[in-house]
């Protein structure tokens, strides 16, 4: 299979097309390997033949054998010899991914040494061949021990001791200046394989100062700041805490995306309420394989907004799905295929499904009513029903008088499951992520082509990247040239072309011609939701670090080159920036290195532009030998950025930065030796609850850069992480504050509004509080959460957290009243520091040095309605319950 080509790209070596390396070569080694194979195993089991029959006779020194017997191995071993030869041909095509030079590709001894060996050895194999059959004639072991020891002696003289001695006594000494042009060509081929060859390259000043006049400018762009992290144990958490519903649902992750909310592109997060098997109220086969067969629904929460009481605000909640804000209505909720989804489903027989329970604890159900082909398998007649109960090892499937001939079994129902094998070819994504898009749910996975046979191109397995990537151990080259769509309800799958450039692509193309759509037949509104996949941006970032540049001399010294910040992650802090294991082929743990930044997806403005879009960045630090952080340089080098709306998708910019500005890991350094972060993490993190901490996200305002991590306190036993402060970073400066309007107002030294009522919040929803203060308000919603924690630990049996919890909640009560008793006296209120579990929210701004606490100064009235007043009786009554 030759396929087409990349353009016609030929190597520089042996000037053959690029083709040939990636499909035909690899063909015509197995072929080889084989045929030497399959020889060798003749060899041996016709002289173990020959020798059981008599035809070769043990004896001293050299066996006798009958002449037939010699003049049979002979031909045996002539043919051998020639499959050899063909090896040595195959192998110095080979040479162009060596990988035991300065770069991988044919180096300097690979050239000079490797490749006229085996151009020797070539002629050493046939003249081996031609003495072997002559000796048929011959009959005797003389001309075959000669034939097989001229080849040996070569091989090691010629094929290792010669370029071994080169390498040492030449080419090591004058490395430099001997390797260049090979590390030329590693280079060009590198940037092709990678598709840097088109990175956009500007500079980026880092002033440590704001003007207010960039602050106007990037308005919009601090309106996105995403304050929910997709990370497993934060928002995840608080999906499954607060929009699970059931607790036979639950979301197995989130993905990030865009969405216009009000009319404005807004960062959003998604997840997908499935349901969990193992969560059922009873583990009947009915139950598990009939009647809950699908889950409910998808729920979005605006990334970069937060209620009052630290949860966020839902564009798209509840079962049955409802939508608000501009975000789509769902018209098609039932999810029957989902990331994660293990087991079968028979759909649509006797036996209700269930959809939800309403309020009353009535179940609202239905039956699955998909025709399309991927739906499933209709199990049409008995014959269909015992082959399944045969596959899947269940005799139920057989027996049951539930299940009709229009009934469907959904078998492989993952996402990714049902790509890998209807493209087997194919790597993919192993972290699908949702789109609701025309009232259905859609989950779209990206697929990879890689190759590890490009000519001169370096392979990915000598690159650090973010842990987690779903790409193979060993590549040269990848393109993400498919984008595969399945609807969540009948399974339906699409596969898109969006690489007509890529010749792996074309190739299965041409061999399987009806399996590929292409990108223009996709909906406008689908592909208004693609992202550039975190895998192919890590890869092509770290590559990229060292191979912007382009001289072979700056190359070969490295003095300039970049890796991928190292990162402190999300979740608990404790360790200032994390580390990963290092594993073997076979899986093995050989080392630890310090863990490398993942993307980070936001909707912000590029430096210079003022129109928001979904983006995806890296940044950049000096490249260090060391593994370990300590003595290394941290400082920001650059940063790139990748974005992703149609007619811009996969444009790809680095914006380098001065030397000596602080990069992400140094924020989280300035952030852990911060004296009031510090404090607020020993105060939240005890007592049952938990501190975590968001990604660090890299903001570009002007000509600067902030740093942003979000705060989050969480239950130990319970955890609904709560956003509770934002820690921004400019400069060494860093201020921590309950918002992100005032935590940016201290940071850029101007007042700042970001989306909600108050400064950085969005009000709780419910009916109007009339004049509450906020911080009375505040109070109250800390109190129900602790109360609602209290129940569900009562119905766990966990007697010691309910007690606190309880005991949290009337601190909580008793502040609010102070609060409210405060407010109708004076016309400002004066935050109080209590000592409970979640510490009343506080004002507070810091820079590296030094720090202050400023009490929070709010104008009330007194409340107008009886909201607060039966909140607080009602809360008071669960104090004495």
């Amino acid at each position: 299979m030759c396929g087409p080509t990349p353009g016609g790209i030929k190597d520089p070596q042996f000037h053959k097309d690029i083709g040939f390396y990636i499909f035909k070569l690899p063909f015509m080694n197995f072929v080889v390997d084989w045929t030497l194979a399959i020889l060798i195993v003749t060899l041996i089991v016709s002289v173990v033949f020959h020798y059981l029959n008599g035809g070769i006779l043990p004896q001293r020194g050299i066996p006798r054998a009958r002449p037939a017997v010699k003049a049979h191995l002979s031909v045996l071993g002539a043919l051998i010899a020639l499959d050899k030869a063909a090896g040595y041909v195959l192998q110095r095509w080979g040479l162009v991914n060596a990988h035991d030079g300065y770069v991988d590709g044919a180096g300097y001894t690979d050239v000079h040494a490797r490749l006229p060996a085996q151009e020797l050895l070539i002629v050493v194999s046939i003249f081996a061949a031609a003495i072997l059959l002559f000796n048929i004639r011959r009959q005797g072991w003389t001309l075959p021990v000669l034939a097989v020891g001229i080849w040996a002696f070569v091989a090691l003289v010629v094929g290792v001791i010669y370029p071994a001695l080169l390498q040492t006594l030449k080419v090591t000494p004058a490395q430099a200046s001997l390797e260049a042009p090979y590390i030329g060509r590693n280079i060009k081929a590198t940037r092709a394989a990678y598709d840097l060859n088109h990175v956009t390259t500007k500079s980026f000043s880092a002033t440590s100062s704001v003007s207010a006049a960039d602050v106007g400018a990037s308005a919009a762009t601090l309106n996105n700041i995403r304050l929910w992290d997709p990370d497993d144990s934060i928002t995840l958490q608080t999906f499954d805490q607060q929009q699970k519903i059931q607790s036979y649902y639950t979301f197995s992750s989130l993905g990030v995306d865009r969405y216009y909310v009000d009319g404005q592109v807004t960062p959003v997060l998604i997840g997908v309420r499935q349901v969990s098997p193992s969560n059922l109220p009873s583990q009947s086969w009915v139950n598990l394989h009939l009647q809950f067969t699908h889950g409910e629904g998808a729920v979005v929460a605006l990334a970069n907004q937060a209620q009052s009481n630290g949860n966020p605000v839902y564009g798209i909640k509840n079962v049955p799905p409802s939508s608000s804000k501009g975000l789509p209505k769902i018209t098609q909720p039932n999810v029957y295929f989902a990331s994660g989804d293990t087991g079968y489903v028979v759909a649509d027989t006797k036996q209700a499904e269930v959809d939800y329970e309403t309020s009353n604890g009535s179940d609202v159900e239905s039956h699955y009513t998909g025709t399309d082909a991927t739906g499933g398998v209709q199990i049409t007649s008995l014959l269909k029903r015992a082959a399944f109960a045969l596959r899947l090892g269940d005799f139920n499937l057989l027996i049951s008088d539930q299940i009709t001939d229009k009934s469907r079994i959904m078998f492989v129902r993952d996402p990714v499951q049902i790509a890998e094998k209807a493209a087997p070819f194919l790597t993919f994504n192993q972290d699908p992520y949702a789109v609701v898009e025309g009232g259905q749910i859609y989950w779209i996975v990206d697929g990879y082509t890689t190759t590890n046979n490009y000519p001169y191109s370096q392979n990915s397995d000598t690159q650090e990247v973010a842990s987690g990537s779903s790409l193979p151990g060993s590549y040269n080259y990848v393109r993400n040239s498919v984008k595969v769509v399945i609807n969540a309800y009948s399974g339906k799958t699409t596969f898109y072309d969006v690489d007509k450039n890529d010749p792996i692509l074309q190739a299965y193309a041409s061999a399987f011609p009806n399996m590929f759509t292409p990108l223009s037949k996709m909906s406008a509104g689908l592909q208004a939701h693609l992202r550039y996949p975190p895998d192919l941006f890590s890869i092509q970032s770290a590559i990229y670090g060292r191979y912007h540049l382009t001289s072979p001399s700056q190359f070969y010294s490295e003095s300039n080159a970049w890796q991928l910040s190292p990162t402190a992650g999300a979740g608990t802090q404790s360790q200032a920036l994390q580390v990963q294991d290092v594993v073997n082929q076979e899986g093995q743990v050989i080392s630890q290195s310090t863990a490398r930044m993942a993307p980070l997806y936001q909707v912000s403005a590029l430096p210079g532009s003022s129109t928001q879009t979904f983006t995806v960045t890296d940044a950049y630090v000096p490249a260090a030998q060391s593994n370990s952080s300590g003595a290394n340089n941290l400082n920001m080098s650059a940063f790139m950025v990748a974005t992703q709306d149609p007619g811009d998708y996969g444009d790809l910019t680095v914006y380098k930065t001065p030397q000596g500005t602080p990069g992400p890991a140094n924020a989280d350094e300035y952030i852990q030796a911060n004296h009031t972060v510090s404090s607020d993490i020993t105060l939240y993190d005890q007592h049952g609850s938990e501190v975590l901490l968001g990604n660090t996200l890299v903001v570009p305002v002007g000509q600067s850069i902030i740093y942003l991590r979000p705060f989050y306190v969480a239950s130990s036993t319970n955890p609904l992480p709560q956003l509770t402060d934002v820690i921004g970073v400019l400069g060494q400066k860093v201020v921590v504050e309950p918002s992100l309007s005032s935590t940016l107002s201290i940071l850029l030294g101007t007042s700042i509004s970001t989306p909600g009522g108050s400064p950085g919040t969005t009000p709780a929803t419910g009916p109007s509080t009339g004049t509450v203060p906020t911080q009375v308000q505040d109070e109250l919603n800390s109190a129900q959460s602790y109360y609602e924690q209290a129940l569900t630990a009562l119905k766990a049996g966990d007697l010691g957290t309910y007690q606190s919890d309880i005991n949290s909640m009337d601190s909580e009560i008793q502040a609010a009243q102070s609060a409210l008793k405060a407010a109708s006296g004076t016309s400002t209120i004066t935050a109080t520091t209590t000592t409970t579990t979640t510490p009343a929210k506080k004002n507070k701004s810091t820079t590296s040095t030094t720090s202050t606490t400023k009490p929070k100064s709010t104008t009330t009235t007194e409340p107008k309605d009886s909201k607060t007043t039966t909140t607080l009786a009602s809360a008071s009554a669960a104090v004495n319950r």
